[in-house]
């Protein structure tokens, strides 16, 4: 019994040892190096980092904030119009007999 509780013992310690080691080396990777230098322009560091502005194949970050933010904007006008066609607000009523201008600039 005791070789069975020390065995397992060991090999948690050895599990978790492994575990912290592993963490610790992913923070120094992350938090260490491989910053961009844009003073340094020796052909083996170009050759490392061709497009370091670049996020996705063709955006940097710029970029994609912008078409979030345009993305979002027509989300939301699209919601609106499709709210005043819900309610039937988005041209006006067919209940007259006199013939109503369109308001919203769309003929008939």
């Amino acid at each position: 019994m005791s070789f069975t509780s020390t065995a397992s013992r060991s090999t948690s310690s050895r599990l978790a040892r492994a575990a912290f080691a592993a963490g610790a080396f992913a923070a120094a990777s992350l938090f260490g190096g491989c910053a961009y230098d844009p003073e340094n322009v020796s052909f083996d560091y170009i050759k490392g980092h061709v497009s370091p502005e670049l996020d996705g194949l063709t955006e940097r970050p710029v970029d994609i904030q912008r078409n979030l933010a345009v993305n979002e904007d027509q989300t939301l006008r699209m919601f609106w119009a499709d709210l005043g066609r819900t309610w039937l607000m988005d041209q006006p009523s067919m209940l007259s007999p006199y013939y109503i201008i369109s308001t919203n600039g769309q003929p008939r």
